[in-house]
């Protein structure tokens, strides 16, 4: 049995353990905090209804195939989110869940649909293998083809294909398709020449790939050995996408996406489903995750938030390391952001005089982070900000409105009734407090 979990009671063992991007593994970690309550008007059971799940009964009753979007700002809990899902419908009674993420796994800074659709058929075909399941060699032919037909008799892939048979410990079945397709996935993440030829490789012959695809899902729903009664697929990572390269994957080639009939969740970035682009219509539904609550839209606290944000904070960093209301401070200023919670924390570290946090530290954290945003905003992002944060945006903002809540500067509250507000550090700073007045006499 393992023994209970303490977090850190020295301030260099805190910020030795501190990793912004580090995602936990859902309610698997001792540091994982239940923040489905401070999220304000959120519930998972949201997503889990869509996707037919019965969460008190154990139950599924899954539509033929869907495409779902699951988005919320950077850093404010997705990824853990995600494998929280993941972990509660992996079940014989539910899904056989499929989990990708594309930030690790993939080249996220060069993303195209062929990138995941391939990465997926790989991670379905590795688990069916390493789960010892049994799939005729028949069900697996229309894949097979693919790969020998197209591109291993394709002249610019030919070698890729050698390469990729040459580690294959068997020529036919789930051995030799997972033994290739991982060739396939380490070529997307790694190798650019080959990853080009095979884009174009399966944009020029997407018909057959996605049969063979379908084939393979279609099989192992079929089967009733207690591997989940439908495949879901999960993916991560997809929110890193950003201008283009997110208008790409989740509108022009939304089409190629969903020729693989499924189940099917893909994490999007916040500002996308505010683009006017009608990116809802190309999916079933939207989820957002909103950012944790730590006050209400009236400014006052939302003791839900503040409870679960220094529960959050304390499995960190030991309570006793902090002077009296400095976590709260801290808290106060993150926004309700969980790495930007961290962000203040690592900034108090550098700045503690002592072996604690103080509140110097804390006041001198506070303006650091300030510092970085002031960075990335341009002059008039104060007054547009001030304004919506009194409830008054201007319609010509929203372009830029956008901007801001890709770049964190402004935070979504709720899921709907939603409302924004801007970072808090950002309200700490001069150039904010003389957009005040402008703010005041746009009104009167």
């Amino acid at each position: 049995m393992a023994p209970p979990f303490e977090p850190p009671r020295d301030i260099w063992k805190v910020n030795q353990s501190l990793q912004l991007d580090e995602h936990l593994d859902g309610d698997r970690d001792p540091r994982w905090v239940d923040t489905e309550a401070a999220r304000g008007e959120y519930s998972l059971n949201l997503l889990c209804k869509a996707l037919g799940v019965d969460r008190a009964q154990r139950r599924l009753t899954a539509p033929e195939r869907g495409y779902y979007l699951f988005c919320g700002h950077r850093g404010c809990g997705k990824s853990t989110e995600l494998r929280r899902i993941v972990h509660e419908l992996d079940h014989k009674a539910l899904y056989y869940v499929v989990f990708a993420d594309a930030a690790q796994e993939l080249d996220v800074n060069n993303l195209r649909y062929p990138d995941v659709l391939l990465h997926l058929a790989s991670k379905l075909i590795a688990r069916l293998a390493s789960d010892n399941i049994r799939v005729e060699s028949v069900y697996l032919d229309k894949l097979q083809d693919w790969f020998t037909e197209r591109v291993e008799k394709t002249e610019k892939t030919k070698e890729f294909a050698l390469e990729a048979k040459a580690g294959a410990k068997a020529n036919v079945g789930l051995p030799f398709l997972a033994s290739v397709f991982a060739h396939i996935s380490t070529a997307f993440k790694t190798n650019t020449t080959h990853k080009d030829e095979l884009r174009h490789t399966l944009r020029n012959h997407f018909t057959d790939f996605s049969e063979g695809f379908n084939q393979l899902i279609t099989v192992a729903e079929d089967r009733k050995i207690g591997i989940g009664r439908r495949i879901l697929f999960v993916v991560d990572g997809t929110d890193r996408l950003g201008g283009v390269d997110a208008q790409a994957f989740f509108m022009a080639d939304v089409h190629q996406l969903q020729q693989v009939l499924g189940m099917f969740v893909y994490c999007a970035p916040v500002n996308l489903t505010y683009e006017g682009n009608n990116v809802g219509q190309n999916f079933n539904s939207i989820f957002r995750l909103p950012m944790i609550k730590v006050a209400n839209r009236d400014g006052s606290r939302h003791e839900e938030g503040y409870t679960a944000m220094r529960d959050m904070l304390h499995r960190r960093a030991a309570p006793e390391l902090f002077d009296a209301g400095v976590a709260d401070r801290l808290i106060a200023h993150s926004g309700g952001h969980p790495r930007d919670l961290l962000r203040l924390l690592m900034n108090a570290f550098k700045h503690a005089e002592h072996d604690r946090f103080d509140d110097a530290s804390a006041h001198r954290a506070v303006r650091e982070l300030a510092t970085d945003y002031r960075r990335i905003l341009r002059s008039d992002d104060y007054q547009l900000l001030a304004s919506i944060d009194a409830d008054t945006p201007p319609r010509s903002g929203s372009e830029r409105t956008r901007e801001l809540l890709y770049n964190l500067a402004l935070f979504e509250y709720n899921d709907y009734n939603f409302y924004r507000r801007s970072h808090p550090v950002i309200r700490t700073t001069q150039e904010y407090a003389a957009a005040q007045p402008d703010v005041t006499d746009s009104d009167e």
